[in-house]
């Protein structure tokens, strides 16, 4: 199987993206982690930026790709990822942050486009129509709001929400980061383990990747070893 995670990174997201692929190398330094930058997009498409994940996701799987992780590049990973591979769905999601509530039709839960597994090239077409649709310009967010109607009952696709599980992996954790803990080398919000910090909070977010004023001493001392120069 040919997998890779891949990220789009431009302007100022280039400096947040430092922090995640050093992160990422730490725990996961066999794993293929392709970065997509202001030359990789294309021309004439201003609303590129929210239709960007079936669009790469598209190219990859054109080139011989089998398996993609999406990724935004505001996160720090805190864990190894590779398990990932091991999912039987078409796609893997993640819970948007709880204390920024979205409603989208009857569709519960609602998943945050921060990091999404893609295993199957027709759910990713699927999408990739849709974003360039008249569909598009209906909705508030995009392509994160059409992730979600694929995912819903309203289709077939098998989908597999990795929150629903042991860990955490992106902004579901964000209310309760003042409350995360160190157990180890690990970092435990109650009883799941920390695999994913996601900061979202949209693009200019003052305080987006500052760690230092989110959690506590032990979690925050580990993070600077985690990321020190």
């Amino acid at each position: 199987m040919k997998k890779a995670f891949f990220v789009l990174a431009t302007g100022k997201f280039k400096e947040y993206y430092q922090q995640l692929e050093k992160s990422f190398k730490h725990f996961n330094p066999d794993e293929e982690l392709i970065l997509f930058e202001e030359k990789d997009l294309p021309p004439n498409d201003p609303a590129i930026f929210y239709r960007s994940a079936p669009y790469f996701a598209k190219k990859l799987f054109d080139t011989g790709y089998d398996a993609l992780v999406k990724l935004d590049s505001d996160q720090i990973i805190t864990g190894n990822l590779s398990h990932l591979w091991d999912i039987d769905a078409d796609v893997g999601t993640v819970l948007n942050d709880p204390s920024f509530p979205i409603q989208l039709w009857d569709i519960i839960p609602y998943f945050n486009n921060g990091l999404v597994i893609l295993k199957n090239k027709d759910f990713v077409e699927h999408w990739l129509r849709l974003c360039y649709s008249p569909h598009f310009n209906t909705y508030q967010y995009r392509e994160q709001d059409l992730l979600n109607i694929l995912c819903s009952d309203y289709l077939n696709y098998k989908v597999w929400c990795l929150d629903l599980t042991d860990k955490i992996y992106g902004e579901v954790g964000k209310p309760f980061w003042p409350k995360a803990r160190m157990e180890g080398d690990k970092i435990m919000i109650e009883n799941k383990q920390v695999m994913v910090i996601h900061f979202g909070g949209g693009w200019d977010a003052a305080d987006k990747m500052n760690y230092k004023i989110r959690f506590q001493e032990p979690v925050i001392r580990y993070l600077d070893t985690l990321l020190k120069p």
